[in-house]
């Protein structure tokens, strides 16, 4: 039996793949390799954000509305804020409501809508809230009403003003694609006053093939 059994070895270990084989599979194997530095640092990201920036700010009706929004939500108090998210969060996972729809049916979603249009294969969707990090326009049905607690509402309006903020590429369940989230502070041109917060979800694969 023994001489049987490192007869059978040996047969193993000649039909075995050698380093080149090895090597070959790691190859085929490697996660989408980025030579030129990560994705989430190229300058099309940051490009992309200040002229969407610009062109909502360039628009007298869109500023109009977002003034009107920000001074809205200004007299609301923390206890309506959470209310308004607990209403937000039950109304999402139905996907109708009377806060949902005036949010994702007023002109700002609107407005946010035609911007994405002629970029529909780079922007997965859009977000805005004004200057307190409340909802005020969406392409898509977000999570949360109240998104002063993430990094894409707070680093933007802690930066000067012009600052991308750029997270790292992750999966969105919603957009069931990998995506990069920016965002930028939007002020005032009148007056230099915080408006609100541009945060775009941009579809991975596309970036990696620009």
């Amino acid at each position: 039996m023994r001489p049987a059994l490192i007869g059978v070895l040996c047969a193993v270990l000649l039909v075995a793949p050698g380093p080149a084989a090895a090597s070959n599979w790691y190859e085929e194997a490697e996660p989408l390799p980025i030579v030129a530095g990560r994705v989430e640092d190229s300058p099309q990201i940051a490009n992309v954000m200040r002229s969407l920036a610009s062109e909502l700010l360039a628009d007298p009706t869109l500023l109009s509305a977002l003034r009107q929004a920000s001074g809205e939500n200004d007299d609301f108090t923390v206890d309506t804020i959470i209310q308004r998210d607990i209403a937000w969060r039950l109304q999402s996972k139905r996907g109708r409501g009377p806060l949902l729809e005036s949010v994702l049916g007023g002109g700002l979603s609107q407005r946010l809508t035609l911007l994405r249009f002629p970029r529909q294969a780079l922007l997965s969707d859009l977000m805005l809230t004004d200057d307190r990090g409340l909802l005020v326009g969406a392409t898509r049905i977000p999570s949360d009403y109240d998104q002063s607690d993430e990094a894409k509402y707070m680093v933007p309006v802690t930066s000067e003003p012009g600052m991308v903020h750029v997270e790292d590429a992750a999966y969105d369940e919603s957009a069931d694609d990998y995506v990069v989230m920016a965002s930028i502070l939007l002020v005032d041109p009148a007056d230099t006053r915080p408006l609100g917060v541009l945060c775009v979800n941009f579809t991975l694969a596309a970036l990696q093939r620009d």
